[in-house]
């Protein structure tokens, strides 16, 4: 790795350290990371320009080194890696450290943008129900529990419709990341990879969800998140509709279903339904104080 690293990048380095499936290396008095990249090759362009957005917003996420052909991607052994220049590392994110993010207003679209949350959920609803229906017979433990997280998917589907039926709907898009979990670092938050475009509070409404299931107390950050944020109508509503789809769930299932040993973090999720019905339902009914929401007739009780 060190001769590619010198060849691709004219980078000389007497140490390398391998974790996993990046490489990481001291050079010039800065820190690097060669990051094994698993996603669309045709999509790097636009994240390496989101990159750039988000470093001139002030934004310091990980710096994208162009290699010698002044290309994103560098093929090493037929593998496709990203080298980084990287400002942060293993200290765990807090959710003080999303709110820059969030405030990194977006026009352009870059070409990574998850806007269109009905088609993007309505279409992974449906693969996951063709998928069940055909593998569902081998995993007993998701057939049990899939019809009531497809409800609560198909819930948060009939909110979002609800949102952009109306007229004049305001929906900030900021810097978001594709998963937001309460286990990631620093360095995941800044790795420029995970990046894309969406409304402001997907990496809010990721982050309770997954410290919520992860056992962590989220009352006081929720209630200031909900009560001094300045969201829009439709923001707030975006919010319970993302709260509402079971991204958790739907991640775990796809690993069980990949062979992944994911049982005992399927029944943790089980086991606290109950308790997150409470915070659905008492978000729903403090949103429901201040703002006109169609009646979800099982959140009412």
């Amino acid at each position: 790795m060190k001769n590619a690293i010198n060849y691709f990048y004219n980078i000389v380095i007497e140490n390398i350290y391998q974790n996993g499936k990046m490489f990481y290396f001291d050079y010039g008095g800065y820190n690097y990371a060669l990051v094994m990249y698993k996603g669309e090759i045709a999509l790097l362009n636009n994240i390496y320009n989101l990159h750039l957005e988000a470093l001139k917003n002030g934004i310091y996420v990980h710096q994208i080194i162009l290699n010698k052909d002044n290309q994103v991607a560098t093929l090493i052994s037929g593998t496709p890696y990203v080298l980084m220049r990287i400002f942060y590392d293993k200290e765990k994110i807090t959710f003080d450290k999303l709110i820059p993010f969030m405030n990194i207003f977006l026009k352009e679209n870059f070409n990574i943008n998850r806007t269109d949350w009905e088609t993007l959920w309505s279409s992974k609803i449906d693969y996951l129900e063709y998928e069940i229906s055909q593998l569902g017979s081998k995993h007993p433990e998701i057939r049990e529990t899939f019809s009531y997280f497809i409800g609560l998917g198909e819930t948060g589907i009939q909110l979002v419709n609800t949102v952009f039926n109306e007229k004049n709907v305001t929906a900030l898009k900021s810097l978001c990341h594709d998963r937001i979990k309460s286990s990631d670092s620093l360095f995941d938050l800044y790795n420029p990879l995970n990046l894309v475009v969406d409304y402001r509070v997907r990496d809010a409404a990721e982050y309770f969800k997954y410290c919520f299931f992860a056992g962590n107390n989220i009352d006081e950050e929720l209630y200031n998140f909900l009560n001094y944020s300045n969201l829009t109508t439709a923001e707030y509503l975006l919010f319970l509709a993302r709260m509402l789809y079971p991204t958790y769930y739907f991640d775990i299932y796809e690993a069980i279903i990949n062979g992944e040993d994911k049982k005992e973090e399927l029944k943790k999720i089980i086991n606290k339904i109950d308790d997150y019905e409470v915070l659905l339902k008492k978000i729903y009914k403090l949103l429901k104080r201040q703002f006109p929401i169609i009646p979800i007739e099982w959140l009412e009780s």
